[in-house]
Order: structure tokens, then C-alpha cells, then sequence
């Protein structure tokens, strides 16, 4: 059965906050919706966002000896000659964690399939399996999609029914890199969350996206031939699923009085820009709101409220809940950090609430 949604957080750019908005997130949907499951899959080698729900880098190697992480699932998902078909399914569900066992701090619908270090080392080999042929290639690549939803039915008409029903929300995290795992991160998530920060070259980064994950770009005819390789070539070519732009999301602005800072204001209106040219010209690449339906062109001031949010810096309160395990919510007027105790300011926690809270309903 389909899940209820599916995201995936990721800009090829580093240093925007994908791990922190993943985080807050998942947790605060999970609070805001006891009754459905939230799911969380750290496809980042340095499995942070793991840690933050665990409360500590201390679980993941007993996660990672029991067989419950990222890597375990790719080792024995792929061990068959034919991965992920429905001759030989296999079940997700021992392979997730349920949080709150080992971090009560986490509401109780939150699981995660965790992260661990030997991600890089296992897509390696996986990047060398996938090139042999297109089926390897579609296989391998929308392995995570089959762990949510299903093997896709064979030659004979049969399917491998999805673990999940339909009262799941996936959230995937990422790191910034274009490597395999990034790319079955992408293929296994309905909708594409992009955050960025208000400089240059969170603009470059995402003319980069459209191209690395769409294929639109302007290439001269003497570099044509590099694009067979390609990722958005190969997806479109085999007809592999690739997720809609939902939302950009500039992160981390510094602002003064409730508004952003003039500086951040204008970087942001530049991201803006090539978002809503991108949709000019591919509309077919986000995700349909309701006002797409209209006859007449869209305009920038009906687009922006629709595609793009601004958050503040949460600063101390965006820091804390990842140190302890917590959400943002949950954060005491004074925090133990190490060797001292780190004072939150109570007005900008009720302003960062409010930020996510509204973050949370769009989703």
C-alpha cells in the first residue's frame, strides 16, 4: 500500500542545516500526529541524525552488531543474485529501531532505520554491482524505495506487498555528497525538501540539483556525451521515480525584529528567482498545488508562498535538542552542556516553536 508521504532533505551543498531540519522534522510531526507512524532513515555515513534520536553515538554499535542499521539491510538485501524481487522479499521491519526504547525523550510513533560509518564502504560495492545492467541498476538504486513501499510486481504479475501502511511519514536525511546512496535516497522519497542558507552558493548549488537530478541544464554538444552516465539520464531513461520539488527552505537567517536581515532578505530573493524560473520552464518537476489548476501563468507572488519558507537561526535552541535528545520543545530554561550549563532564551525558543511549528504544517 502507498505510504501517507514520503521526503527526502538534501542539497549537494554542505552546511544547510539538512541533519537539524530532519531532526526537528520528524519529531515535531511525530508529536503533532501520535496517531501515525513516523519512520526516519539516516542515509548519511556519519549517521548524526541517529545519534540525535538515540541521545548518544553510544547505541550505534550495539544497533550495528544486532544487524539493525543501514548497512546491514543494504549487505543482505543485496546478497541474492536478483536483488529485490518478489522471489526473494525481504522484510523491513527487523531492521528498524523503535526510538523511544532507547530514548524515552522521543515520542513513541518515531523509528528509525539507523546510520552507521560502513554506508561509504557498502555503496562502493554496490555502485560496481549496479552498472552491470539496467536491472541491476534500477534494483540497487531503488532499494530504499522498495523497503517503504514494495517490490514492484514482476514478470508474472506479482508484487512484494509494502511493510508500512498507509498512516506512514518517511523522512529521510542525506549528506552532501552525489554518491550512490545519495541517489537511492532520492528515488525512495515522494517529495524533495531543499534547504539552503542565503549566500551565492546556495544558488549555484541548486542550478546544480536541476541538472544532476532533472537533467536540465545547458550543456554544450561536445560534453553530450558524458550525460548517458547521469543520473537524471539513467532515471528518465528507465523510468525510475525521481521525487518533486515540495519545498526550498532558507535556513539559518539571521533576523532582527521578527524580519530577515537585509543581507539574507536579498540571497534569499535570488534562490527564489531561479526556483520560480526552474518552474517557469519545468513545472512538471514540482509537486502540484492546489493553484497549478489555473488557466493563466502562475506569478512570482502567487509561487513564493507555496515553494519557499524562511527559518530563523535557532541558534543555542537548535542545538541543544540534538546534544540531548529532545525536542525543541522539551529544552529547560538552563541546559547542561558539558561542563557548563547553556541558558536558553525563552522569547527566541517561543519564536523557533512557532518557525517549526509552521514548517510542520506545510509538510
Amino acid at each position: 500500500m502507498p505510504l501517507l508521504d514520503s521526503f527526502v532533505i538534501w542539497n549537494n551543498k554542505g552546511g544547510v542545516g539538512k541533519t537539524t531540519l530532519t531532526f526537528h522534522m520528524a519529531t515535531q510531526y511525530a508529536k503533532r500526529h501520535p496517531d501515525r507512524n513516523v519512520l526516519v532513515i539516516d542515509l548519511c555515513p556519519q549517521a548524526n541524525v541517529s545519534m540525535a534520536l538515540l541521545g548518544t553515538e553510544q547505541k550505534l554499535p550495539s544497533l550495528f552488531s544486532n544487524g539493525k542499521t543501514i548497512s546491514s539491510y543494504l549487505r543482505e538485501a543485496t546478497s541474492f543474485p536478483t536483488p529485490f524481487s518478489s522471489a526473494n522479499p525481504l522484510n523491513s521491519q527487523p531492521f528498524l529501531t523503535q526510538v523511544s526504547v532507547f530514548n524515552p525523550q522521543i515520542p513513541r510513533n518515531v523509528k528509525l532505520l539507523c546510520g552507521d560509518m560502513y554506508l561509504e564502504l557498502v555503496s562502493r560495492s554496490l555502485e560496481h554491482k549496479r552498472q552491470a545492467d539496467p536491472n541491476s541498476w534500477i534494483s540497487i538504486t531503488s532499494c530504499f524505495r522498495y523497503f517503504i513501499e514494495g517490490c514492484p510486481p514482476d514478470r508474472a504479475g506479482v508484487a512484494t506487498a509494502s511493510p508500512f501502511a498507509r498512516d506512514w511519514v518517511v523522512f529521510i536525511d542525506t549528506n552532501p555528497s552525489f554518491a550512490a546512496y545519495t541517489e537511492m535516497a532520492l528515488v525512495a522519497a515522494q517529495k524533495l525538501i531543499i534547504p539552503i542558507s542565503a549566500d551565492d552558493f546556495s544558488r549555484e548549488a541548486f542550478k546544480a540539483i536541476l541538472d544532476m537530478v532533472y537533467g536540465i541544464a545547458e550543456v554544450p554538444d561536445a560534453w553530450q556525451v558524458y550525460r548517458g552516465s547521469m543520473f537524471s539520464w539513467k532515471a528518465q531513461q528507465l523510468k525510475v521515480r525521481i521525487p518533486l520539488i515540495h519545498l526550498m527552505i532558507n535556513n539559518r537567517t539571521t533576523s532582527y525584529n521578527l524580519r530577515a536581515a537585509l543581507a539574507f532578505r536579498e540571497m534569499g530573493q535570488q534562490c527564489i528567482k531561479a526556483l520560480y524560473d526552474a518552474y517557469l520552464k519545468n513545472p512538471n518537476i514540482f509537486v502540484p498545488k492546489p493553484f497549478l489548476f489555473s488557466p493563466t501563468p502562475i506569478s512570482f507572488n502567487s509561487f513564493v508562498p507555496q515553494y519557499f519558507d524562511v527559518l530563523q537561526d535557532f541558534h543555542t535552541a537548535g542545538i541543544l535538542p540534538l546534544h540531548h535528545g529532545c525536542l525543541l520543545e522539551d529544552l529547560k530554561p538552563k541546559v547542561p552542556l558539558f561542563s557548563t550549563q547553556a541558558p536558553v532564551n525563552q522569547h527566541k525558543l517561543k519564536s523557533c516553536q512557532d518557525n517549526l511549528k509552521r514548517l510542520v504544517e506545510r509538510l
